[in-house]
């Protein structure tokens, strides 16, 4: 049986960030040490497993947290003596929401989220491999003879301001959980955390600093062993350096307007250009970007074997023209598989 996602990136957080051994980490998540040992190294993920498993519903559900969290929220801007209890936050949620678990059950709940309510400082500097910002930004290139607009999927090292920056045909979500691991793989590692904004491509649910991933960013950062950071809504500024790299690559990298054959091609030039970057001196550093992405060698948490799987994969019958139907567009397939089911996988720039 697949473990809970949560016990997962439990898992990885010990094995990647502590010195506890397996032993301890069974101990404190109150599993056994053969599934801590399981999903240990990040080559057995709990996404892939057998047709009917699964775990019973948690009565704290995902829409119940999110009631919790707008209770801690307004408390913020509450007189003391006008804020929620515990108590007053379960006799809402069965009035409101329709509750049927027990007030034990919202109490702990209560704890574990009210870590999260408390304001978060962002740093002006940054430890090596300490956190990394993304961010999208447009540009328009000739593309097969054709001028037409492109997605810019931007990376940066916070403490180096080492670069990856890679072009798409869209900002979905394919695109996005690929531009991140093809930028970890960039890089040769994954940092503590990766800051981002609410996009809808990133955020189920939420808002800032109380958003919530959705379900794929947050398999893929379980897997990867980082946090996830939101920034909050109009402040721009908690990423910074990326925007500044989102026009940074705009004015330099696609001034003149590039004229490629193929985004491959693009990809290959942008690369080009990341590598060119590292003999960057950034203005108040005493080292080079690619002197100080040395420095970050030794901080990078390890990539895990199990390379994440970012594609859309649906199972699609093809049709008596074989024709097949995926992402609002119709392909055509070999005759043969007339009528049959096919596998299609669809990443950031192919089907």
């Amino acid at each position: 049986m697949a473990i809970a996602m949560d016990i997962y990136e439990k898992i990885r957080y010990y094995r990647e960030h502590t010195d506890f051994s397996q032993r301890n980490v069974a101990k404190i998540l109150g599993i056994s040490r053969n599934t801590v040992k399981k999903y240990w190294e990040g080559q057995t993920v709990p996404w892939e497993r057998k047709p009917g498993s699964g775990r019973k519903k948690d009565i704290i559900t995902d829409e119940v947290k999110v009631f919790i969290m707008k209770c801690l929220d307004s408390d913020q801007k509450a007189p003391r003596k006008q804020q929620h209890t515990t108590h007053k936050i379960y006799t809402r949620l069965v009035a409101e929401c329709g509750f049927e678990g027990c007030e034990a059950s919202v109490r702990r709940a209560v704890a574990e989220l009210k870590d999260k309510v408390s304001n978060v400082f962002v740093p002006l500097s940054y430890d090596p491999a300490e956190a990394v910002q993304i961010d999208w930004g447009e540009a328009t290139v000739v593309l097969g003879g054709i001028k037409q607009k492109i997605q810019i999927w931007c990376m940066r090292e916070c403490h180096s301001g080492d670069i990856f920056v890679s072009a798409f045909y869209r900002q979905n979500e394919e695109s996005f959980l690929e531009g991140i691991v093809k930028g970890l793989e960039h890089f040769g590692g994954t940092p503590r955390k990766i800051i981002f904004d609410n996009a809808r491509v990133a955020v189920k649910e939420g808002f800032g600093y109380h958003a919530k991933a959705t379900d794929k960013y947050f398999s893929l950062s379980a897997h990867y062993a980082f946090k996830p950071v939101f920034c909050n809504p109009a402040q721009g500024h908690e990423k910074g350096l990326v925007e500044g790299l989102v026009g940074l690559v705009r004015r330099n990298f696609f001034v003149p307007v590039p004229n490629i054959s193929t985004i491959d091609e693009l990809n290959k030039k942008l690369l080009e250009y990341c590598a060119v970057y590292r003999n960057h001196k950034i203005p108040g550093k005493e080292l080079t970007v690619g002197e100080m992405t040395e420095n970050c060698k030794d901080h990078w948490i390890p990539l895990p074997p199990y390379r994440y799987d970012t594609s859309n994969t649906l199972q699609i019958k093809v049709d008596d023209f074989s024709l097949v139907r995926f992402d609002h567009n119709k392909y055509s397939v070999p005759y043969q598989y007339s009528s049959k089911m096919i596998t299609v996988k669809g990443s950031g720039n192919q089907v």
